[in-house]
């Protein structure tokens, strides 16, 4: 609780398909991530998977995620919408129907403290 959590997703490449039949063409699919972290937190983009040699507290910005002020269970949706295109050369891109996927999982948020060692 209290602390920036990081999240990230496999980052999918832009995608291009070429056709010939019936007419020479493209097809083009482009994702947007979208993220639900819970308690109204949101995101956007695949996010960046942590590097030690990168800590959140001195680079902000640098990942995507949340910080929780409460503690409890928190429901976390990505939603990867793949915006589609058909271009035929010579002829303005048509918008084809987007393809979205959805994963979600929960994540319990908690108190804690710090211990003293000697």
């Amino acid at each position: 609780m209290n602390l920036f959590t990081i999240f990230s997703a496999a980052s999918a490449p832009e995608q291009a398909i070429a056709i010939t039949d019936p007419v020479p063409g493209e097809v083009r699919a482009v994702p947007e991530y979208s993220w639900d972290f819970g308690d109204g937190l949101t995101g956007r983009g695949p996010g960046t998977p942590f590097d030690p040699d990168v800590l959140p507290s001195r680079n902000r910005g640098y990942y995507l995620g949340a910080t929780y002020t409460n503690p409890g269970t928190k429901h976390v949706t990505v939603t990867v919408t793949w915006r589609v295109t058909f271009r035929l050369e010579g002829v303005i891109d048509v918008p084809l129907a987007p393809i979205v996927m959805t994963g979600s999982e929960d994540k319990v948020v908690a108190t804690a403290r710090g211990v003293l060692v000697r």
